[in-house]
C-alpha cells in the first residue's frame, strides 16, 4: 500500500490525475499501481494456492499489457500479431514478479529488493530520459525515490520486516515504464531487455551470505549494476546529440 500510494501521489504531482479510462499509455501507469496494490492485498488476505495465485496474476498481467498496448492494436498491429506480443510480454511480467518475490523471501530480502529496485529505477530513469521522454524518466524517478525511502526505513528501523507483496506493484510499474519507453519513446530494444533481465541477476546467489548480509547485498548490487549500466550506455549511444 505504501508503494502504491507513494507512486500514485508522485504520478499526480508529475503528470496530473489520470482519468479512467486513460487517454494515453503513460496514464495507465497510475492505474497499474492501483491494480498492483489491490492484487497484493487480495493475495495477503485470501492466501490462495500457488497455482491459483500464478494463474490469476497471469490473467491480470495479460489484461494490463493489452490495455497499455491499445494504440498499437488500433494503428499498427493485426489482432494476431498484437495478441502474440501481449502474451509474450505478460509472460515476462509474471517472470519478473516471480524474481522479485524470490528476492524478497530470502534472508535480508526486503533490503535487497528495495536497494535493487532503487538501482533499477535510477537506471530506467536515465535511460528513458536519454530515449526522448522526460515524463517517463520523471515517473521512473518517482519509483526510485519510493524504493530508496523503503530501503532506508528497513535499514534504520530495528523491527523485523516480513514479505509484503511488494513484487506485484513494483513489477507492474516497471513493466509499464519499459513498455511505454520501448513502444512510445525511443528506448532501444537492447536497453529494454537488459533492464528486464536485471532482476534475474539479483535473484542469483552472489557472495557469501553466511559471513555478512551487507557484504552479500553489496556484491549483488554490483552485479546488478552491470546490465543497468549497459542499458544506459546503449540508450546514450542511440540518443540524438545533446545540441540537437
Amino acid at each position: 500500500m505504501a508503494i502504491g500510494a507513494g507512486y500514485i501521489a508522485g504520478h499526480v504531482l508529475t503528470a496530473g490525475w489520470s482519468p479512467f479510462p486513460p487517454r494515453y499509455a503513460t496514464q495507465w501507469l497510475f492505474w497499474f499501481a492501483v491494480i498492483g496494490v489491490i492484487a497484493a492485498a487480495a493475495d495477503t488476505l485470501v492466501m490462495p494456492k500457488g497455482t491459483v495465485r500464478l494463474v490469476t496474476w497471469a490473467i491480470v498481467c495479460t489484461i494490463a499489457c493489452r490495455l497499455i498496448l491499445q494504440p498499437k492494436f488500433s494503428y499498427a498491429w493485426s489482432a494476431a500479431q498484437g495478441w502474440l506480443w501481449v502474451f509474450a510480454i505478460a509472460l515476462g511480467v509474471v517472470g519478473l514478479t516471480c524474481c522479485l518475490g524470490l528476492i524478497e523471501r530470502r534472508p535480508f530480502g526486503q533490503a535487497t529488493l528495495f536497494s535493487f529496485t532503487t538501482v533499477l529505477g535510477a537506471g530506467t530513469c536515465i535511460a528513458l530520459m536519454l530515449s526522448g521522454s522526460l515524463l517517463l524518466g520523471q515517473l521512473a524517478g518517482v519509483l526510485t525515490a519510493i524504493a530508496a525511502a523503503c530501503f532506508l526505513l528497513i535499514i534504520v528501523l530495528p523491527a523485523p520486516f516480513h514479505p509484503s507483496g511488494a513484487a506485484a506493484p513494483l513489477s507492474l510499474i516497471c513493466a509499464g515504464l519499459w513498455l511505454s519507453g520501448f513502444f512510445y519513446a525511443e528506448l532501444p530494444t537492447a536497453s529494454a531487455l537488459l533492464l528486464a533481465v536485471a532482476p534475474v541477476v539479483a535473484s542469483l546467489p552472489v557472495g557469501s551470505e553466511r559471513h555478512s548480509q551487507l557484504r552479500a547485498l553489496a556484491y549483488r548490487l554490483a552485479f546488478v549494476a552491470v546490465p543497468v549500466a549497459l542499458a544506459i550506455a546503449l540508450a546514450l549511444r542511440a540518443s540524438p546529440p545533446f545540441d540537437y
